[in-house]
């Protein structure tokens, strides 16, 4: 569990150093928006922000180069080798099966729930915010993970075909649980999103 700390510690520079940006751009959209005669709610700001800060902290661990914050110092790892690249499906579960074998969970922990529990939040937020079909946000969870997964190629980043399913799975779930919050508390879920002139 430690890893996962370290992990979420690593992304919380990132997130932070994004909030002053990220509502100077909700300010201009907000202004855009009441000319057009859409109206939002403190409840979809809010939400949008949330989105927007954790697209951050994804990036930060997903897209830009490792970074490790000792204060004074701080050091890009280049974690690029020769075994950087798995286009084999499935290979995830044989590797998590052999070091939890070993007593050894880290590598499971991070890589298999990690890879799902990452794109949880893409698939709850997207259809909370934005009125998206089961369908769409699924899809949308798959194409943020392809493009990262391309992205990642040149990149001194692991490409990883296993990533690919696991994140759209984590966005399925997401999914699932916005249909569940939506069916328990619809009036949250309705104030969540912005309401479109007649």
């Amino acid at each position: 569990m430690n890893i996962v700390i370290s992990h979420l510690k690593s992304m919380l520079p990132f997130m932070i150093a994004a909030i002053p940006l990220i509502i100077i751009l909700r300010i201009i959209s907000y202004i855009i928006n009441r000319k057009r005669d859409i109206h939002t709610t403190l409840m979809h700001e809010l939400m949008i922000l949330l989105f927007a800060v954790f697209i951050c902290g994804l990036v930060s661990q997903t897209i830009l180069p490792k970074i490790e914050f000792s204060l004074p110092d701080i050091v890009i790892i280049n974690s690029k080798t020769e075994s950087s690249f798995n286009f084999i499906p499935g290979k995830i579960i044989t590797v998590s099966v052999e070091y939890l074998s070993k007593g050894e969970p880290d590598y499971f922990i991070l890589n298999f729930l990690g890879n799902i529990g990452i794109f949880i939040p893409i698939g709850l937020l997207v259809p909370l915010i934005w009125r998206c079909s089961l369908k769409k946000t699924v899809l949308i969870g798959f194409l943020c993970s392809l493009s990262i997964e391309l992205i990642q190629i040149p990149l001194p980043r692991c490409t990883d075909i296993d990533d690919l399913w696991m994140n759209t799975l984590g966005a399925l779930i997401g999914a699932l649980l916005y249909l569940l919050l939506d069916k328990l508390f619809p009036k949250f879920t309705g104030i969540c999103k912005v309401t479109l002139p007649e």
